[in-house]
């Protein structure tokens, strides 16, 4: 427990830091993400890391993070270069390279939205992650006193329906008083209503969807990185669909 609190401590600080200052120090923080989720997931897909789909995977998140007017080519020559691999290589199948390709994209939106958003108003990041950690927070502290129906056993055995409502009821009470205070509405009032509601539901989807990916390739964590919260994956899981979701909608409704 202590370790884990350590670990918040010093997560805490470089993320305040980073969004705060932004510029350089951001740029470097989500450079380091980009590269060590990618040599997290290539890791634990293989008893033998491939550099190739290392290099392919760390290099298509980069590029959508900072050569953001060319998304579409980037994503093109992504696939291109997939299909070469699992053409060529019979140690790689479809459903291995199509891991790398939804886990790379994925990855490449959340750090380019991350930037974006803090670029529009740096206080935005916080209603992002605030959202997420209230999700995950009241999820495991209402599912623990009164969570009794098996959200989905398959993916998350621990994980309750009563906990999932929960969570998503306060992170979206929260949220939309987090946006009140910090006058977010003078931006776009359906914005902030429509994320209030659903970015509390994308935040519980991202936590599934990698625990799904973990359960998969059969391991607990993604890494160790973080004493006590694994690694950069694990740490940043439900956050990847919220920045996603909410940097789509701010697009939209801009």
């Amino acid at each position: 427990m202590k370790q884990r609190l350590q670990s918040s401590v010093i997560i805490a600080v470089i993320t305040i830091a980073s969004l705060y200052l932004g510029g350089t120090l951001l740029k470097a923080v989500l450079t380091f993400i980009g590269v060590y989720g990618s040599y997290e997931f290539i890791k634990i897909h293989k008893e033998k890391f491939n550099y190739l789909l290392f290099v392919l995977m760390a290099a298509s998140i980069l590029c959508l993070l900072f050569l953001n007017q060319y998304h579409v080519v980037i994503i093109l020559f992504e696939i291109l270069i997939l299909m070469t691999i699992g053409v060529f290589d019979e140690n790689e199948s479809f459903a291995d390279i199509s891991a790398v390709f939804i886990l790379s994209t994925m990855i490449g939106f959340a750090l380019y939205f991350i930037s974006y958003i803090q670029e529009l108003n740096k206080w935005m990041m916080g209603y992002v992650i605030i959202i997420s950690y209230m999700c995950d927070s009241f999820a495991y502290l209402i599912g623990v006193r009164f969570g009794k129906h098996k959200l989905n056993s398959r993916v998350s055995p621990k994980k309750t329906i009563e906990g999932s409502l929960g969570g998503w009821v306060f992170a979206t009470v929260i949220s939309f008083f987090w946006a009140m205070i910090f006058n977010f509405f003078d931006r776009s009032p359906i914005v902030f209503m429509l994320t209030s509601l659903l970015l509390p539901l994308a935040s519980e989807i991202g936590d599934l969807s990698f625990s799904l990916v973990k359960r998969h390739y059969g391991v607990k964590d993604f890494s160790n990185l973080i004493p006590g919260h694994g690694g950069i994956l694990d740490r940043l899981d439900s956050n990847f669909f919220c920045i996603i979701l909410f940097g789509a909608l701010l697009t939209l409704f801009r």
